[in-house]
């Protein structure tokens, strides 16, 4: 809902435009623009743009009620446009671009139809050449005019937002931004994740409320048969691209029936589309008093309803009344089919009604089926116990979904750009560490050491960390972990993971899969250890940490490299924090048993609000659609023969479907501390595993014992360059006078991993 001071606000270009287009401020512009004209032969065209929203009560200032009608009519279109058509625009494109774009557009249009109908607009013995000429000049007038409204309700909407009465309490204060890019922390009405599995749950329910969201599934990840998967920590990736393909096949059927109405508005007349986008915009425009309550949520009331029907009543006169003086107008032909200019204009009013009223019963039908869905299959309780989703029967979308399934309990990632760590949301914070194998001072003293040290090999280190690692994990409760159940150190795992650039493979048989396209998920066992012992080229092994917590809704990963050089034994340290799905998709934990007279007055407001872009989007979606097969298949012809081309082909996964679904915001402050304690507890233990390797072998951990504890307490280390830490500065040139940088969600999660810099 948008807050209580914007309301208004286009209420107010509305009433500039009437003034504007006044008949006592048009007298005046006219004569003082034939003074121009008369004296210097050129007044400056901008000012043609002023006459644009004229209008007029009287037929005697035109030649007769029929073009006092048509040209009154000129102007109710072109403000109504210029207000209710941003709305019906992409929401992707920023707010100021729909407002400027669609004033441009509606005005445009208007002005064309001037250009195309003269005798519509204008009085039969006004001489109009209907030239290339004459369009362009109608058309810049228009441009101009359009830039002009565009950029004022623009600069209306910009304002503070007002109070609606004295003494009203002030909106909830906007999530606070912890600085820099990535999340924000603030208050998020929705349940959090409590159970193991609900982010798939989570995710398999955004396939139905978020379009956008499973169409880049089908897209992106399911149609991409050359791609690698990228990993989704604590996901089933599979039920989620079943519900994607169920939740696109159900708007589909949306689509064709709304296309059917889309259908019969332009076999009776065409441009009576138009009017049915108005009528539908004003579902989208509930009205009704702001809701004072700033705690929670509630459905709106039933004055709302009342609202929209009133206002499709007058909106349904008013197209009677437009009609009949349209019909009045002396077109044929072709352009008196465009307006619906015969049998009275009747069978295009009835044509436009007729196609609205079916449009908002698909629609809410729709959105009744999709709530019926959620109810029964998508709760804690239930979804566990549901059959999987039916997938088209099409052999490539089966072996899709197979290697979707190996890429889950695989342990490469092959991927794309630059970052390896797709999947993994970006990184919070990392550190390096280079630890000199020195033999201990005192080794002969101590008789758990070897008098001489023990020669060994990164994989013992690797197999001795994972080892701590796993007995903390069993251990579970321990080191303050909370035993509660998901949010503990029981959930911990790690897994070997092989990274390796998409583009880096063509000619490695290591990672050609003999059935399919995409580069293979996992590697055998000896050979991960081959790359562990060779950590060189594109090829790199990690050691990560998972610990899903709020039932998988966050996700800290710890990934450690660990490489020996001569004498040195080095280990890099990347931290990373998936934070929680978006709120959106936990809706579904708001739903409990049948819904009642408030959910169902709600659902179909919302129904009807999102009515008009469904009838707008409906025949391109339906489209592309029925397309999705063809266009498939030239895909996968183009990457064959780009497979065949060229060298440097680039195999690798370049979106991740957790990522996609990634919330802008955190939902619950502990999120954040739980997920900083774990990445501080995984830490902690990896070191303490690193030094007792080390010191029974008999290697001197003198300077490890200083690098740990810098990392420990001050989350840095300073290997050339400049550090901050906290007001002061480290390294050569270094200034103190900067202070302590809020951090974002992910950030906040890190805080004892510090940042290399």
């Amino acid at each position: 809902m948008r807050p209580p001071g914007l309301r208004g606000r286009p209420l107010l270009l509305v009433a500039l435009l009437l003034v504007v287009g006044s008949p006592w401020v048009q007298r005046p512009l006219s004569e003082y623009y034939w003074d121009l004209y008369l004296s210097s032969g050129s007044p400056p065209w901008p000012l043609a743009s002023v006459f644009m929203p004229s209008w007029g009560y009287s037929p005697d200032d035109y030649a007769g009620v029929r073009y006092l009608i048509a040209h009154d009519l000129h102007a109710l279109l072109l403000i109504a446009g210029v207000v209710l058509v941003p709305a019906l625009l992409p929401g992707r494109f920023p707010v100021w671009l729909r407002r400027v774009g669609g004033a441009v557009l509606v005005s445009g249009i208007l002005q064309a139809l001037i250009w195309a109908l003269p005798g519509l607009f204008r009085p039969e013995h006004y001489r109009f050449e209907q030239s290339a000429e004459a369009l362009w000049h109608s058309l810049r007038q228009g441009v101009l005019f359009g830039l002009a409204a565009g950029l004022l309700l623009t600069l209306l909407a910009a304002g503070p937002s007002a109070t609606p009465f004295p003494g009203a309490r002030p909106a909830p204060a906007r999530p606070r931004r912890e600085g820099g890019t990535g999340m924000t922390t603030g208050p998020v009405h929705m349940p959090v994740g409590s159970a193991p599995g609900d982010v798939t749950r989570y995710l398999c329910t955004a396939a139905y409320v978020d379009e956008q969201f499973a169409d880049r599934v089908v897209e992106e990840v399911l149609a991409d048969e050359a791609g690698a998967v990228a990993p989704s920590p604590d996901v089933d990736l599979v039920p989620v691209v079943r519900h994607c393909l169920t939740a696109r096949e159900l708007r589909q059927r949306r689509d064709l029936r709304l296309t059917g109405a889309f259908a019969l508005v332009a076999v009776f007349a065409p441009l009576w589309v138009l009017f049915s986008l108005v009528l539908l915009s004003t579902a989208r425009r509930t009205g009704g008093r702001p809701s004072l309550a700033t705690r929670g949520h509630h459905q709106p009331e039933s004055r709302v309803l009342i609202g929209i029907g009133v206002s499709a009543a007058v909106m349904v006169l008013v197209a009677f009344y437009v009609g009949h003086g349209i019909s009045a107008t002396p077109v044929s032909g072709l352009a008196a089919w465009l307006l619906g200019a015969y049998g009275g204009g009747v069978p295009a009013v009835l044509a436009s009604i007729a196609a609205v009223a079916f449009a908002c019963a698909t629609v809410v039908r729709h959105d009744l089926a999709v709530d019926g869905l959620l109810r029964t299959t998508m709760t804690r309780e239930a979804f566990p116990r549901q059959p999987r989703p039916t997938v088209p029967r099409h052999k490539w979308i089966a072996d899709r979904l197979t290697a979707i399934r190996e890429a889950q309990s695989g342990n490469v990632t092959v991927y794309g750009g630059y970052t390896p760590f797709v999947g993994y949301a970006g990184t919070t914070s990392k550190w390096s560490i280079a630890v000199p194998l020195l033999p201990a001072d005192d080794a002969g003293g101590v008789k758990a050491r070897p008098a001489v040290p023990e020669p060994f090999t990164v994989t013992d280190l690797v197999d001795h960390v994972r080892e701590r690692l796993g007995t903390v994990a069993e251990r579970g409760t321990e080191d303050g972990a909370a035993d509660d159940g998901a949010d503990t150190l029981r959930s911990l795992y790690v897994e070997d993971r092989v990274f390796v650039s998409g583009t880096a493979i063509g000619d490695d048989e290591r990672f050609t899969s003999g059935t399919g396209l995409a580069p293979v998920a996992r590697l055998p066992e000896p050979e991960v250890r081959r790359i562990i012992e060779r950590p060189a080229g594109a090829v790199r092994h990690q050691l990560a940490v998972h610990v899903p917590l709020w039932g998988g809704d966050v996700v800290p990963s710890v990934f450690l490299h660990f490489s020996t050089s001569g004498r040195t034994l080095h280990l890099h340290c990347d931290n990373h924090v998936l934070g929680p799905v978006r709120a959106d998709y936990h809706v579904v934990d708001r739903l409990r048993g049948k819904p009642g007279d408030d959910a169902r007055r709600g659902l179909l407001i919302t129904a009807l609000s999102r009515t008009g872009p469904a009838f707008l989007a409906a025949p391109f979606r339906a489209v592309r659609y029925a397309r999705f097969e063809t266009r498939h298949h030239r895909r996968m012809m183009d990457e064959l023969k780009a497979i065949e081309q060229d060298p440097v082909f680039d195999f690798g996964a370049r979106v991740s479907v957790r990522e996609m679904a990634l919330s802008p915001d955190y939902h619950n402050y502990f999120q954040v501390v739980d997920a900083g304690r774990i990445t501080s507890l995984v830490e902690r233990h990896t070191l303490a595993a690193l030094r007792e390797f080390l010191d029974s072998r008999g290697y001197d951990i003198t300077d490890f014992r200083a690098q740990q504890q810098t990392i420990l307490n001050q989350g840095v280390i300073q290997q050339g360059g400049t550090s901050f830490v906290g007001n002061q500065a480290v390294g050569a040139g270094a200034s103190a006078t900067q202070t302590v940088p809020r951090q974002t969600g992910p950030a906040a999660v890190g805080g004892t991993g510090g940042s290399e810099k």
